[in-house]
Order: C-alpha cells, then structure tokens, then sequence
C-alpha cells in the first residue's frame, strides 16, 4: 500500500508541476490581455511534501486552491455564456474530492488504508472507504479524538479552503471574478451540511451496505460526530441518523447548527474584499465556525494590507467542548518579500488553551504552540520577467493538540518542500 501511495503520489505531482511549468514556459504572462492587466502579478503554492505522510489535508487543499485559481483565470480570459457553469461544475467536483480527502487524510496520518471515492457523489453520497469495522472499533476503542475527527475533518477542510480564499481576497492576491463561484459554492456546502443538524429532513437516512469494505468510513459527519463525543462506548455502527440522537445530542446538535450561521458574518459574501482606512491600509474582517475533535471553534478573523508589502492575518479563537470554553490566537505573514523580490516569505505563529486531552466533557486546558516557516527562493524567470518560479522549502513544528490543516494530533516537525508559480 505504501508503494502504491508514493506511485500515485509522483502521478499526481507530476500533473500539477508539469501543468505549472507549461503555464510559465509558455507564456501566459507574456501576452496579457486587458483583464489581467488589471491586476498584479499573482502567486500560486504547490505542495509536494509536506511531513512524512502523502497527500496530508493541507497539501491538498494548498494544490487544489492555486490549481482552481489557474483555471478560473484562463477560463475568464474570454467571456463566455458557459464561464460561469465551467467554474461551477469544476467548484462542485472539487469540494467533493477536497471534502473527502481530507477524511481520507486522517487514516493515512494513522497507516490506516482507504480508497476515497468522492465521485460517487453522482450516486447521492460521497464516500471513503475499504476499512473494516474491527478497524474503526479499535480506533473508537483506543484514539477516540482522531476516530471524532476522523468525522469532522471533511468539514475542517472545507473550512480551511474559504478562509484561504478570503486571505486571497483580502489582500488582492486575486480577485472575486476568479474565486467567487468556489467561493460561495463552498460556503453553501459548509452551512448546508450543518443545517442538517437543524432541519434533519435534508438529510435522508442512511443503511449500511452488507459489505463492510463498502461503506463510508462514517456516515453522516455531524451526527456521528456528536453521537460518539457524547457515546463513545455504545455499541458500534458506522452510520447514525437524527433518529438516533438522545435529546441531549440533539440538543447539542442544533447548537452546532446554530453556529454555522456565523459563517455568513463575512463582507466578501457581498463582494467587498476589504476597506480602505488610509492611503497606506486596508482591513477586513469576517467570523467563522466549524467543529473540532472535541467540540468546535469559532474564529475571529482580521486581514491587515499595510502598504502591500506586509499583509497580515491574525486571528482570534474560542473552542469549545461540551460546556467550557477555551482560547487561542494566531498570526500570519503572507507573500512578504524579504530583502529582494527574489526572496518569499511565508510565517505563522500559533497559540492555544484546549481541554487537556482533548476531552469532551472536561473543564481542565491544556495549552500548545504551532509554527510555520517558509522560504520561497526564485530559481527561474521568464524572458519578459513577467512570470517567476520559486522553490519554496520550510519547516513546520506543532506540539500536541488540534490546529487544523495539520492531520496529526500528536506533537509534530515536518519538512515542507514545493514550489510557487507567479505570474
């Protein structure tokens, strides 16, 4: 199986390098139309490793928002009637596959094998799947925080791409015409599956195939979710319906839907991407929620554009379990050029109080640290100079607890290696 995810992993990588690289050989920049010339050089990630796992959460989510970008731009090169039905149909695919990735990411953080089967949405239901019960029972049984997130990560990647998109926004790395269908698309996703919690008759009933090695890892992500922060030690099986609920968890379960509304506290839901203060200074703000391993977080997110060269985002957070909150706080510097153009740099710091073993019931915190630091170097440059390529190599260092976008739970050093395109 290993050797089968490297294989695939080189494959993957390979299209998205390959697919890079052709863009700046052959001169997209070279040749701008009027619609780009509106706008400034923009900067697109890709991941290749990052930590000792393939295709972790953000991995994906980092390949699939600057492959996304690429797209929508050469779409919207010239104007079509059928522009804004291509974005959405790559939009709707790609929240699939992204969602189930990021459940998928999890088993493979733990060695744990699995087939993720997003395009199985055509049949009503996206899945991940090919693990046994004994499996999942001995991950319930003994690692209960990652067999809940194992849940919500699908969620948490969603999330984490739309606050991607809005630091995108925010500092004018690229503009609404370019994101907004994936943008909304996926805002939609997130709050419709929560709304589920709410109004349970948008969601139908689900019955466990007779094969094992064919179901979903987990059903329904919500319910389960609470069902086993309330429940852990009630007779197994994968698939949980409203009906199954005690009035507790329903209970539980509407708050959690309640929250998912604050996601629509954000001003680029209405096409405003920031406001100017001063010659010098744009900010924006925004709310956002979603659950975690032991309960959820809700976010208050602020984008600061200083003279754009230090652009800025900082962020406060409160967790939650079942009845206790806990805070944390984080900053990060975006695309800063330091010394020379030649040179990228990409910075974040963490800080959070979280239920000491990320216990659902306990009152007790336990307080972590998480950093990131990348460099971006640029190795090649097109002839005009309108387009560069960067190798990008960092390092990234979380103790233990939950910051998400990183699949691990557990204390962690990882070594990040990918390249930038600009153009």
């Amino acid at each position: 199986m290993r050797l089968l995810e490297y294989f695939v992993h080189f494959r993957l990588t390979l299209v998205f390098s390959v697919f890079s690289i052709f863009t700046f050989l052959t001169g997209f920049g070279q040749n701008t139309q009027a619609h780009d010339s509106l706008y400034p050089a923009r900067i697109y990630d890709f991941s290749i490793i990052n930590g000792r796992n393939l295709f972790t959460i953000r991995q994906i989510n980092t390949n699939y928002v600057s492959t996304n970008r690429i797209l929508a731009r050469l779409i919207n090169k010239k104007t079509s009637k059928v522009d804004r039905f291509l974005q959405f149909g790559i939009s709707f695919l790609g929240i699939a596959v992204t969602h189930e990735e990021g459940h998928r990411s999890i088993l493979t953080d733990l060695e744990i094998g699995s087939v993720s089967q997003p395009f199985s949405i055509f049949k009503g239901v996206a899945y991940v799947k090919g693990v046994t019960d004994e499996t999942l029972i001995d991950l319930r049984n003994n690692n209960l925080d990652d067999y809940v997130r194992l849940h919500t990560a699908g969620l948490e990647s969603d999330y984490a791409i739309l606050t991607r998109t809005e630091t995108l926004l925010a500092f004018g790395e690229d503009n609404f015409e370019n994101l907004g269908i994936d943008y909304l698309t996926r805002k939609a996703s997130l709050i419709g599956y929560y709304l589920t919690n709410l109004i349970p008759g948008l969601f139908s009933k689900m019955e466990e195939e007779e094969n094992e090695l064919e179901r979903d890892i987990v059903g329904h992500d919500l319910f389960g979710a609470i069902k086993n922060l309330h429940r852990p030690s009630i007779e197994f099986y994968r698939y949980t319906n409203f009906d199954d609920l005690t009035k507790d968890e329903r209970k539980f379960a509407r708050t959690v839907g309640w929250l998912s509304i604050l996601n629509l506290i954000n001003p680029m839901l209405l096409g405003k991407n920031n406001f100017k203060v001063s010659q010098n200074l744009k900010v924006n703000a925004g709310l956002g929620y979603t659950m975690a391993p032991f309960g959820g977080f809700l976010d208050e997110n602020f984008w600061f554009n200083f003279k754009n060269k230090y652009r800025i985002h900082f962020y406060l957070r409160q967790f939650h379990n079942k009845d206790n909150l806990f805070f944390g706080t984080g900053i990060k510097l975006f695309n800063h050029s330091l010394f020379t153009d030649k040179i990228i740099l990409n910075s974040e710091l963490h800080f959070w109080n979280q239920p000491e073993n990320l216990d659902f019931f306990t009152s007790i915190s336990k307080s972590g640290v998480g950093g990131v630091l990348n460099v971006g170097y640029s190795i090649l440059n097109s002839l005009e100079n309108t387009s560069n390529l960067y190798l990008n190599l960092g390092l990234s260092q979380k103790t233990q607890g939950f910051l998400p976008e990183y699949a691990s739970l557990d204390n962690r050093t990882m070594l990040n290696l990918g390249f930038s395109l600009v153009w």
